[in-house]
């Protein structure tokens, strides 16, 4: 089975699951076996999202008899318009620290007063 196949067939079983809450898309993988996904739906921003990017990575390191862990995910549109996550096979990851971002809204005018990335 080709590793397009593979793919096809971790889609498929994510969305026998999870579908029509989230749906996942191929967008392309990279020279050292890096894959990237999109998944958009009507999923809950604050309840579960990593536990759905977590579950397509025990989906798709079955389907593609190697062990996928996420290596990164990038929100658009603050997450409202779906987000891209980068899975890589477990054994080229290193390890980083995760850098978590706060916006400070100002509550009368709903607007980004400040950016904290600790």
């Amino acid at each position: 089975m080709s590793e397009n196949e593979r793919i096809v067939k971790a889609i498929e079983a994510f969305h026998d699951k999870f579908y029509p809450e989230i749906k996942v898309r191929f967008l392309g993988s990279s020279k050292d076996g890096k894959l990237a996904f999109f998944f958009s739906g009507s999923f809950c921003l604050t309840c579960g999202l990593q536990d759905y990017f977590q579950d397509f990575a025990d989906i798709l390191s079955e389907s593609m008899d190697e062990e996928y862990v996420v290596e990164d995910s990038l929100s658009l549109g603050r997450g409202y318009f779906g987000w891209v996550v980068v899975y890589a096979p477990k054994r080229i990851v290193k390890r980083k620290l995760k850098r978590v971002k706060f916006e400070i809204i100002d509550p009368k005018t709903l607007e980004v007063e400040k950016v904290i990335e600790i």
